[in-house]
C-alpha cells in the first residue's frame, strides 16, 4: 500500500502518509535550502515526524540556521491548520482511509478514471459520507466531475463550467499522455502585469523543464484549484479575471532569459505552446473567467540526449526588478516537480537514453505523426520561418528552392514578394518566361543568374563576388538547369547529366553561399514543392542540410501528400524522417500559405513609396524602378509606413531605442516611430538647426548662384554626427527628394541614378525639385569627382545654373570639427562632443526619461551628456576592469576589439572570429547566434555594442566608443603592453586564417600597421608610421620591437609587399640600412609594384622606388659625402623563381649617382 502513496504528490494524501521524498518536495515548495532537505531526509522526516519536530533538532541535529528553522516552524503550524480534519474525513467507519478503498476497488494494472464515472457513484466507491453524497461542494454549488479538454488542439467553441472537477494531478503515464499540474492564482491574478508575468512564467517554465526532462507531454493549467483551501477542492475548476491575455503570453518571453543557452531556448520555445484562453461558464455571475493553459510537447527529435535547467524567474520588490535564480534541473516526481537532487544527477542523465528511446517508441505508436495529426500549421509554419519569433520582419534572409509553378499557384506569390529574399533556385527552364521568375520580376527587379556564375575562381575575394553578382541589391535569380528562350546559355538537361556535370557547380554555389557570403544563422531555406521531384532538386536538399550542419534553418512547403513523400524518401539519406517531419508543412494549399506568412509579416515591402514633386503632390516609385537606383538609399515621403505597428512588441520597440541610446546606428524606424509617439523623441542638438537654416536659405534663395550645392557637417567621432544627418534627410524627405549614396559605388554610377532620381515622374528638367544626397566619410577626391559629374551632366542637358539641382550634405569625421567650420562657415556646421547651453538642458530631461532602461544599456548616451569627459571615461572604465580576470579568453578579445578601435576607424571584429576564437562551436546541431553572447562577461556585456550589416547581415562586435576602447586599451596595457598585444593578435592563426569576412578583417589589421596619420584628414599631427609603430618605436622606446611587430605583420598577412616597404623605412629611419635594402627585396617588392601597372617606370615613381632611392641617399650621406654610384639591376628585385615568361624580359639597369654632404 505504501508503493501507492509514494507515486502521489503530497498534496494529494494527509501529511500523515507523507514519505520522506514527500516531506522533501514540501520542503523545497516552501523554500527551505536543498542542503538541509537532504540532511532532513537522511534522518528519515517523515510526514508524522514533521508534524513533532522541534528547534533543538534543527538546530543540533540538522545544522539549521535560524532563519531557516523559523520560517519551517511557521510553515508546519499553518499546514497543520489548514487541515485539522483531513485525517477525519479521509477515513471511513472501517479505519481504511478513502485512498486504501480506492486501491482496493482498482482493477491491477488499470489506472482509474474519473471521468468515466459519475460523480454520486464515485462518491459512494470511495465511501465519502459528507461532501458528496448531494453532488455539491461545500459551497452548495453543485458540481460534477469532467474531463480536460484535447491536448495541443484549439477548440475555440469548447468551455469550462464552474465548480466542476477535473481529474486529480499526475505524474507520468506513457509519455504522450500528458501529465497536469495545477495553479489556482486565486490571489496573484490581481498581480500587476510584471509581477504576474513573473508568476506565471515561473510555474509554466519550471513544469516545462521538468516535462522535457522526463520526455513526457503535459500541461500546467491556471485557475484550478491546486490543494483544498477553504471550500474549494482539488481540482475544482474556478477561473479567473484576465485584464490583458497579453500577460499570459508575454510570460513566454522569459524562456531567453531563464533557460540555459541559447540552443535550450530554442527547444523551449518549440516545446512550449502558446497558452490557450477557456472561458469558465459561470450562471451566477456576469463576469468572465478563465482557465489558462499551457500545453509542453517534448518531441524526441528536439529533446534528444539532452538535460535541460532553468533559473525560475523571482520578482524582488526590494529591487523592484524581476531576478533569475540559479539554472537547474527539475523532473516530475508523482504530481510534484522538484529540483534534481545532486547526489542523483549523474544517474539521472545516465537514464536520458532509456527515457529517449521510450519517447520515440511512444511517438511512433501513437499514430499522431506530424502529418497525419492536425497540427496548428500556422503555429508551425510561423516558427519555421521566423525561428520561433512572433512575426517576419528583415532580421533573416531566405533563400527559395523550388521547380515548376503552375498557373494557379502565381496568383498566391505575394509573401515571396514582401519577403527578404537573397536568392532563388529555380529548377524550372521556363521560370521567366511564364513561371515564378516572370511574375516575380513585375514586382520586384532580380538578377539573372547561372550556376557558372557562381563558380568563381578561389583566388577571387569574397567582397569582389559580392561586387560581381551584386549580391544584396537586387534578389539573385539562379537558374539550375538551363534557361529555356535564351540564347547562349545552358541547355536543360535529364537528372543523369544533370548529376553529371552540373552537380559540382551547385556544390560550390551552396558552399559560398553559406560559408562566405552569409553569415550563420542569419538566413533561412525554404523548399517549395509544387511540382513532380526530381534527383537534382533532393540533391540541392543534401547539399545545403551537410553545409548548414542538420535542418536547423531548413523548412519544407508541399501542397502535394504524394510529392511529399517521394521527397521524403529521397531526402531520408541526408535526414530521417522524423525531422523531416518536423520541419515540413504538408497539404496546406498555397493560396493559405500566402495568407498566413502576410499576417505575421512585419513590413509589406511596399510596392510603390512616394516622392515630392514641385507642384507640392506625390508621384509614386515603383519598387522595381528603385531597385535601378542601387547606388542610393532613396528616403520616400512615406518612409516606414509599410510597418504593422500593430504587431510589433513593447519589447521590440524598447530594444529598436535602446540600441540606439546604446552607440548603435540610428535607423528611419526610430524617426518614425518617434513621429508615431511610440518612443520618446530624439533630442534635436543645435547642429541640426543650423543645417536646417543654411539649407532652408538655398532651397528658398531667389537667386541661385550655381546648381550644385553642398553642406558640410564635421564631427567628432561619437558625438552624434551621422544622427544630426539622419534628422535632417528625415525632416526634408517631404520638401525635396532625399537620399544616402551607399559605400562602394562607382562616382559615374552614383551621378546617373541622382539624375534619374531628380528627373522621376517630372516632365520639364529645369523645373524639379532638388535632390539632397547624404554623402559619409568620403574623401575629397570622391566629393569633387561627384561634383564634376553631376555638373557635366547639368550642362549637357543645358540644365539653367539659376536651377538649384543637387544638395550635397557632407558628413565627415574629424578631430577638430570647429577648425573646419571656420575655414567655411557659410555652409560647415560641427558637432562635437561639448554641450552647448542649450542641449544640457534637453540631455538631463532624456537621461530621467531613459531611467526605464538600465544604465548599462545607454551607456553612449551617459558618456555623452557627460560631454565624454576624460575623468569619467576614466573612472568609469577603472571600475569596469577591477574585478576582471586578466588571464580570460574574454579579456584578451577585448584586447583586440580596444586595439584595433583605438587606431583604425570605424573597426571592428565579426562575431564569426570571435566565436573562432573563443571555440565556441557554431557548427553543432542547433546552435544560434546567441552563443557567443551567452559565453561574455558582464564587463564585455557592457562595453560591446553589436553592429549588423544592413545589407549583409554581417553581425560584429566593436567598443561602445573610441574614447572608451583608448581608456580600456592604456589601463589593460598596463598589465601586458600594446607591443604584445598587437603580437598576439598578428600571430593568432584563428583570427588571422577564419575563412568568414577574412577580406575585412586584414583591411583592418594592414591600417593598423600601415596607415598613418595626416593632419589634412583632420588628425592631430602627422607621424611618419602607423599612430601604432610609432608608440612602439618612441612611447615605449622598443625600436626593436616595432621591428619585431613589422615582420610578423609581414609574415601573418602572407608576406605582404606594402608591409616589406614598411618594414624598409622604418630601419633605414633608424639607420639600419643593409636590414632595409633585404627588405626592399623582399618577395618580388619590386616585381610586385611593376605588376600593378602595364609601364615599368610609371611605377618606378611610386612609394616603393622613392624610398629606396631614399635610403640609398641616406646611406651614402652617412658615408661622409664619399661620391658613390649605385647600379641597380632590377632584376635582383625578382622572386629567385620566376615564371619563364616573366625572365624573357630583360629589365634594364638603372645608375643613381648621388652626391650628399
Amino acid at each position: 500500500m505504501e508503493s501507492g502513496s509514494t507515486e502521489m504528490g503530497w498534496q494529494e494524501l494527509p501529511y500523515d502518509r507523507w514519505t520522506e521524498s514527500h516531506v522533501s518536495s514540501w520542503l523545497r515548495g516552501i523554500g527551505i535550502k536543498e542542503n538541509y532537505i537532504i540532511k532532513l531526509s537522511e534522518e528519515e522526516v517523515t510526514g508524522p515526524v514533521l508534524t513533532t519536530l522541534q528547534r533543538e533538532f534543527l538546530s543540533t541535529t540538522i545544522g539549521m540556521k535560524r532563519g531557516q528553522i523559523e520560517h519551517l516552524l511557521k510553515k508546519r503550524d499553518q499546514l497543520l491548520k489548514s487541515e485539522p480534519n483531513k485525517l477525519k474525513k479521509g477515513k471511513d467507519l472501517s479505519g481504511k482511509s478513502k485512498y486504501d478503498i480506492k486501491e482496493d476497488l482498482l482493477i491491477p494494472g488499470q489506472e482509474p478514471n474519473p471521468s468515466s464515472q459519475k460523480p454520486c457513484e464515485r462518491a459512494e466507491r470511495e465511501n465519502i459520507p459528507t461532501e458528496c453524497s448531494d453532488n455539491s461542494t461545500s459551497t452548495g454549488v453543485t458540481s460534477s466531475f469532467c474531463d480536460y479538454q484535447k491536448f495541443d488542439q484549439r477548440e475555440p467553441s469548447c468551455r469550462y463550467v464552474k465548480h466542476n472537477v477535473l481529474p486529480p494531478e499526475t505524474g507520468i503515464d506513457n509519455m504522450i499522455v500528458p501529465c497536469h499540474e495545477y495553479k489556482s492564482l486565486e490571489i496573484a491574478h490581481k498581480l500587476e502585469s510584471k509581477k504576474l508575468q513573473t508568476k506565471v512564467a515561473s510555474e509554466v517554465l519550471r513544469f516545462a523543464c521538468a516535462c522535457m526532462n522526463m520526455r513526457t507531454n503535459g500541461t500546467i493549467h491556471f485557475g484550478i484549484m491546486d490543494k483544498l483551501r477553504g471550500k474549494h477542492q482539488h481540482g475544482e475548476i474556478i477561473g479567473i479575471p484576465v485584464r490583458n491575455q497579453e500577460d499570459f503570453v508575454d510570460a513566454l518571453d522569459y524562456i531567453e532569459k531563464c533557460f540555459k543557452g541559447s540552443n535550450q531556448q530554442s527547444d523551449a520555445r518549440n516545446c512550449i505552446r502558446n497558452p490557450r484562453f477557456i472561458e469558465v461558464f459561470d450562471k451566477e455571475t456576469t463576469e468572465k473567467t478563465w482557465v489558462i493553459e499551457y500545453d509542453v510537447v517534448p518531441k524526441a527529435s528536439i529533446v534528444k540526449d539532452k538535460l535541460y535547467s532553468v533559473g525560475v524567474p523571482k520578482f524582488s520588490e526590494k529591487d523592484n526588478k524581476v531576478k533569475c535564480e540559479e539554472k537547474v534541473p527539475y523532473h516530475r516526481v508523482g504530481a510534484n516537480t522538484p529540483r534534481i537532487p545532486e547526489d542523483d544527477l549523474v544517474q539521472f542523465i545516465q537514464q536520458l537514453r532509456e527515457k529517449d528511446q521510450q519517447r520515440e517508441e511512444a511517438e511512433s505508436s501513437s499514430n499522431q505523426t506530424a502529418v497525419d495529426f492536425k497540427e496548428d500549421q500556422k503555429r508551425k509554419l510561423s516558427i519555421l520561418l521566423t525561428c520561433g519569433k512572433t512575426h517576419m520582419d528583415n532580421s533573416l534572409y531566405y533563400i527559395i528552392v523550388t521547380n515548376k509553378f503552375h498557373p494557379e499557384h502565381l496568383d498566391s506569390i505575394g509573401f515571396l514578394v514582401h519577403m527578404n529574399l537573397f536568392c532563388v533556385f529555380d529548377f524550372d527552364p521556363d521560370s521567366k518566361a511564364s513561371g515564378l521568375c516572370g511574375r516575380y520580376k513585375e514586382q520586384k527587379a532580380v538578377n539573372l543568374h547561372s550556376l557558372d556564375d557562381y563558380a568563381i575562381n578561389d583566388g577571387l575575394k569574397t567582397v569582389d563576388v559580392i561586387h560581381a553578382l551584386k549580391l544584396f541589391e537586387r534578389t539573385s535569380w539562379i537558374f539550375c538547369n538551363g534557361r529555356n528562350n535564351f540564347p547562349g546559355g545552358e541547355q536543360t538537361c535529364d537528372e543523369k547529366t544533370w548529376i553529371k556535370t552540373r552537380k559540382k557547380k551547385l556544390k560550390k554555389a551552396v558552399s559560398l553561399i553559406c560559408n562566405d557570403i552569409l553569415p550563420r544563422c542569419s538566413f533561412v531555406v525554404l523548399f517549395l514543392l509544387l511540382s513532380d521531384v526530381e534527383q537534382p532538386l533532393v540533391e540541392t536538399f543534401h547539399e545545403f542540410y551537410a553545409e548548414m550542419n542538420g535542418h536547423d534553418f531548413l523548412a519544407v512547403i508541399s501542397e502535394s501528400k504524394e510529392i511529399y513523400k517521394k521527397w521524403s524518401n529521397l531526402a531520408e539519406m541526408s535526414c530521417d524522417m522524423s525531422t523531416l517531419k518536423e520541419i515540413s508543412i504538408v497539404e496546406m494549399p498555397l493560396s493559405h500559405v500566402d495568407a498566413t506568412v502576410q499576417s505575421i509579416q512585419l513590413s509589406k515591402n511596399q510596392l510603390t513609396r512616394t516622392l515630392p514633386v514641385l507642384n507640392g503632390g506625390r508621384c509614386f516609385l515603383k519598387s522595381v524602378e528603385e531597385a535601378m537606383l542601387d547606388s542610393l538609399e532613396i528616403i520616400s515621403v512615406d518612409q516606414c509606413d509599410d510597418t504593422k505597428l500593430e504587431i510589433m512588441s513593447e519589447e521590440e520597440i524598447q530594444q529598436i531605442e535602446s540600441y540606439f541610446y546604446q552607440g548603435g546606428k540610428i535607423d528611419w524606424i526610430n524617426f518614425w516611430l518617434a513621429d508615431k509617439h511610440k518612443c520618446g523623441d530624439i533630442i534635436k542638438r543645435d547642429a541640426y538647426q543650423e543645417a536646417n537654416t543654411i539649407l532652408d536659405n538655398m532651397v528658398h534663395c531667389s537667386n541661385v548662384i550655381r546648381s550644385i550645392e553642398s553642406v558640410n557637417i564635421y564631427h567628432q567621432p561619437g558625438s552624434g554626427g551621422s544622427t544630426v544627418a539622419r534628422q535632417v534627410l528625415w525632416s526634408w524627405r517631404t520638401k525635396v527628394r532625399c537620399a544616402v549614396v551607399k559605400q562602394c559605388k562607382e562616382i559615374t554610377t552614383v551621378c546617373e541614378h541622382a539624375v534619374r532620381l531628380r528627373e522621376h515622374d517630372e516632365r520639364d528638367k529645369n523645373n524639379c525639385l532638388p535632390v539632397l544626397l547624404l554623402l559619409e566619410d568620403r574623401n575629397a577626391d570622391d566629393i569633387h569627382d561627384l561634383r564634376r559629374e553631376l555638373g557635366n551632366v547639368t550642362a549637357t542637358k543645358k540644365i539653367s545654373q539659376s536651377v538649384l539641382c543637387f544638395i550635397l550634405l557632407i558628413c565627415n569625421r574629424s578631430n577638430d570639427p570647429e577648425r573646419m567650420c571656420r575655414a567655411s562657415p557659410s555652409q560647415t556646421v560641427a558637432v562635437t562632443h561639448k554641450l552647448t547651453m542649450a542641449e544640457k538642458p534637453l540631455f538631463t530631461k532624456k537621461r530621467e526619461q531613459l531611467k526605464k532602461f538600465e544604465s548599462g544599456f545607454i551607456l553612449m548616451f551617459v558618456l555623452m551628456s557627460e560631454e565624454f569627459s576624460e575623468s569619467y571615461i576614466k573612472d568609469f572604465v577603472k571600475n569596469l576592469l577591477d574585478n576582471i580576470d586578466y588571464s580570460s579568453l574574454i579579456t584578451r578579445l577585448i584586447r583586440f576589439v580596444a586595439l584595433l578601435n583605438c587606431y583604425v576607424e570605424d573597426s571592428y571584429i565579426s562575431v564569426s572570429h570571435c566565436e573562432a576564437s573563443l571555440g565556441i562551436a557554431t557548427h553543432v546541431e542547433g546552435a544560434q547566434h546567441h552563443a557567443f553572447v551567452d559565453c561574455l562577461t558582464e564587463e564585455a556585456r557592457l562595453i560591446f555594442i553589436h553592429l549588423r550589416d544592413g545589407s549583409t547581415h554581417i553581425s560584429s562586435i566593436r567598443i561602445i566608443h573610441p574614447l572608451v576602447a583608448k581608456e580600456i586599451l592604456n589601463q589593460l596595457s598596463a598589465n601586458l603592453p600594446q607591443s604584445d598585444i598587437a603580437m598576439d593578435l598578428i600571430n593568432d592563426k584563428v583570427f588571422i586564417n577564419h575563412r568568414f569576412n577574412r577580406d575585412e578583417f586584414l583591411k583592418f589589421i594592414k591600417t593598423l600597421f600601415i596607415r598613418r596619420n595626416k593632419k589634412s584628414r583632420g588628425d592631430p599631427e602627422d607621424t611618419a608610421f602607423s599612430p601604432l609603430i610609432e608608440h612602439v618605436r618612441k612611447i615605449r622606446g622598443h625600436v626593436q620591437k616595432a621591428v619585431d611587430l613589422m615582420k610578423a605583420a609581414y609574415l601573418g598577412l602572407g608576406e605582404d609587399a606594402f608591409m616589406a616597404q614598411q618594414l624598409a623605412r622604418l630601419l633605414y629611419t633608424n639607420l639600419r640600412f643593409e636590414k632595409a635594402l633585404e627588405w626592399a627585396k623582399k618577395q618580388n617588392f619590386f616585381f610586385h609594384m611593376i605588376h600593378l601597372s602595364s609601364t615599368h617606370w610609371d611605377k618606378f615613381t611610386s612609394g616603393g622606388f622613392i624610398a629606396c632611392m631614399t635610403l640609398l641617399r641616406k646611406k651614402n650621406h652617412h658615408l661622409k659625402g664619399e661620391l658613390k654610384s649605385y647600379t641597380l639591376h632590377l632584376e635582383e628585385f625578382l622572386p629567385s623563381g620566376p615564371p619563364k615568361k616573366q625572365r624573357r624580359k630583360r629589365l634594364p639597369a638603372l645608375t643613381v649617382r648621388t652626391t650628399e654632404r
